[in-house]
């Protein structure tokens, strides 16, 4: 199979459903905010940002993984049934958490948030599939088709029914429906290339699986609880709206890091391919275009948010954003330089080289968390946003030494 011929088809299809996946997350927040108001939306925001923290545990920082497995050392099969241990332990903990934190329907919307969330970790195993064996366009069609699903549903449901608990429970059933339904059907029409030499499933493998990946989920997990910090704090000091000023003015923050993947996604496995080849200098010229990519979508999002994005927030969302300007550009800076973050993290990962991460996460939590009520007591919205780019920062320069030292080593041991 000539694995270049359908570079462009995956690229167009991954921006299609890498879009879709991230103005999901913007269409939630804001039919809440217009239909719901400015309090529940600020429990949703907050539900769903526990949930995203969650969803750490149903991916278990497989996908990097899965997609750079070149030699196929583990069967799809064996995937699978590692993402149903995941999801059901992410379910688990959803519902222990529920029903400690809130009482009443605020139980049932957290529950069924967290569902909603765990549909993105069921799908994610087939598209890791479906990109470790090139068929990254495969991928975004789903990715697409299931999103506006649930976007479109969600909406129509909470305009008629003005009920946040009964649509989130019907959002999260039918969309794991759906996706279950898309997924197989199309795993069966592109089954993956597995070698001559195929073998039966090994229930042993699915434990070294997760043994292998427990350190990339505990650097994930860290990853998100990082950019979530914020908001925590916030709750413990102030009120529900500012959950919903904090989480609007984010939102465009949390999709650089998804445009990031439009760029980066369908890279990973030449990415992975070219480091095992010892091509250091085109590995090098790839991250190096990757990370000017983001640096000037970053630039252009920054300069863009301060003369309109604002602006159109308060349009999309129906709140009043002025006294925040400068907070917005402070979370763009930190949005752009999470991406950044987010592609080391991974290059990392598909060369194998993450055992670096927890080690990484773990200083910057420390360094981050315990300042962060302070921060957030003392400057309010502000020391939030301010506590974002910090941890943000801090993460970029531990990771880029670290892939740079890397790299340096690997071309110092193939001139010896």
């Amino acid at each position: 199979m000539n694995k270049e011929k359908n570079i462009k088809k995956a690229f167009l299809w991954n921006m299609i459903g890498s879009t879709c996946y991230s103005v999901s997350s913007f269409l939630y927040l804001m039919v809440v905010t217009r239909i719901c108001g400015v309090e529940p939306a600020g429990f949703f925001s907050l539900s769903y940002a526990t949930a995203q923290l969650l969803l750490t545990i149903g991916r278990y920082g497989m996908r990097t993984y899965q997609a750079t497995d070149l030699e196929h050392k583990y069967l799809f099969s064996e995937y699978q049934v590692s993402r149903i241990i995941t999801c059901g332990l992410m379910l688990l903990f959803g519902i222990f958490y529920s029903t400690w934190s809130f009482s009443g329907e605020y139980i049932i919307i957290s529950i069924f948030v967290i569902i909603m969330k765990m549909v993105d970790a069921v799908e994610d195993v087939y598209h890791g599939n479906f990109q470790q064996t090139y068929h990254v366009e495969i991928m975004g069609k789903m990715l697409a088709a299931r999103n506006i699903y649930s976007a479109v549903y969600f909406t129509i449901s909470l305009m008629l029914m003005k009920n946040l608990a009964f649509t989130c429970v019907s959002t999260a059933i039918t969309s794991l429906i759906l996706c279950l339904v898309i997924n197989s059907v199309f795993t069966r029409n592109y089954p993956g290339e597995l070698p001559a030499n195929a073998r039966k499933f090994l229930f042993s493998n699915v434990w070294r699986l997760l043994r292998i990946c427990t350190p990339l989920f505990v650097g994930t997990f860290l990853s998100l609880l990082l950019y979530n910090i914020p908001k925590y704090a916030m709750a413990s000091v102030m009120s529900n709206e500012y959950q919903t000023y904090y989480s609007v003015l984010f939102m465009p923050s949390f999709v650089i890091t998804l445009m990031c993947e439009f760029v980066f996604k369908p890279t990973i496995t030449t990415i992975a391919e070219l480091w095992w080849l010892n091509n250091i200098k085109k590995f090098v010229l790839y991250v190096v275009r990757i990370i000017g990519i983001i640096i000037g979508c970053g630039a252009f999002i920054v300069i863009a948010g301060h003369l309109l994005g604002r602006r159109l927030l308060e349009l999309i969302y129906g709140v009043d954003l002025s006294p925040y300007k400068l907070h917005f550009i402070v979370l763009l800076i930190g949005g752009t330089i999470g991406a950044a973050v987010y592609m080391t993290y991974n290059i990392l990962i598909a060369i194998r080289k993450g055992n670096c991460i927890i080690i990484v996460y773990t200083i910057s939590a420390v360094l981050t968390i315990l300042p962060s009520r302070l921060m957030v007591q003392k400057w309010g919205v502000m020391g939030a946003c301010i506590n974002y780019l910090y941890s943000c920062s801090l993460l970029f320069l531990q990771f880029i030494f670290i892939l740079i030292y890397v790299v340096y080593k690997q071309r110092k041991s193939a001139k010896a």
